[in-house]
């Protein structure tokens, strides 16, 4: 899915594997660039990386520690990767070869943001109804999603034929199902 103003900022930098640009919240890829051969699965990549930014994101909130200059670095045996906000609307995570000095690649990337920035569109974020985002994030999260919305409605009595409809839901409802997934997943809270 790789674009022109991904290929230009990607161009002579050294080591250089992937660049993401995730949309958030809903941490999905926007655009991509993968160095030639390359076998990774973007889509893939973009959400899990798009996931352990907001995640990050939530627990500096949680220690009064959050910045939104914050930069995330994974450092693994094979390569660096760094996630850092472009704006509200966008993630880009950079991969690395270990062959860059971590320094360096900070260097590299801040200059790929600055030309990626300046390409992306801006968005007025529609919210979606909470019982929707509430679904989504069972559908995504819950460790048996085909049968999740079932355990759901025997817990709450709220009607399976409800749950498939989630933007109409009462306000009754929505808290209902919430404080059901949030138990059904361990949590205290859904955080969405």
């Amino acid at each position: 899915m790789s674009t022109d103003y991904l290929a230009d900022a990607a161009k002579g930098v050294p080591s250089l594997h992937a660049v993401l640009v995730t949309a958030m919240p809903d941490c999905l890829l926007f655009d991509s660039w993968l160095e030639e051969g390359s076998s990774w699965q973007a889509e893939e990549i973009a959400t899990y990386l798009g996931d352990l930014f907001r995640a990050n994101r939530e627990g500096l909130k949680a220690l009064s520690s959050w910045s939104a200059d914050m930069l995330v670095t994974i450092e693994s045996p094979e390569h660096y990767i760094l996630l850092k906000e472009v704006s509200n609307d966008f993630v880009c995570a950079c991969v690395f070869g270990r062959k860059t000095a971590l320094g360096m690649a900070r260097l590299y990337m801040q200059r790929m943001l600055e030309r990626i920035a300046e390409s992306l569109p801006v968005f007025k974020v529609e919210e979606r109804p909470r019982g929707v985002r509430v679904v989504d994030f069972l559908d995504r999260y819950a460790p048996d999603p085909h049968a999740v919305l079932l355990r759901v409605s025997l817990r709450t009595g709220v009607p399976m034929a409800a749950l498939e409809k989630p933007e109409s839901l009462s306000d009754e409802h929505v808290a209902e199902i919430e404080k059901t997934a949030a138990s059904i997943l361990g949590l205290e809270t859904l955080n969405i």
